[in-house]
């Protein structure tokens, strides 16, 4: 029995569930769901940066980093990409209004 792959799908599970828990009130009709949009965008932004820069090439993955092959050096279009992608999660987090602290 291969138990990472039952920790893997517990922690899975437990994450939804607390997610469900924490932000049933702040999606979509509260700030919630920009914050996640930043931090969605400004992770696969840094992810796709990164693996550019230091040349793992992950255009030919399949499934989670599957065939993702290393290359001699960066690969620029994954690194501009990346780039692109966590300006645009700073463009977005500038724009997040601030909480109030009445809505806590």
């Amino acid at each position: 029995m291969d138990y990472s792959l039952l920790a893997l799908i517990g922690m899975i599970v437990a994450a939804m569930v607390v997610s469900t828990r924490l932000h049933s009130r702040s999606w979509p009709g509260r700030t919630g769901w920009q914050y996640q949009r930043v931090l969605s965008v400004g992770f696969f932004g840094l992810l796709l940066l990164v693996a550019g820069l230091i040349g793992w090439d992950l255009r030919r993955s399949g499934g989670w980093f599957n065939g993702a092959k290393w290359v001699d050096g960066p690969v620029w279009s994954q690194a501009a990409v990346g780039a692109a992608m966590v300006a645009l999660a700073g463009f977005w987090a500038r724009r997040v209004p601030p909480r109030s602290m009445s809505a806590r």
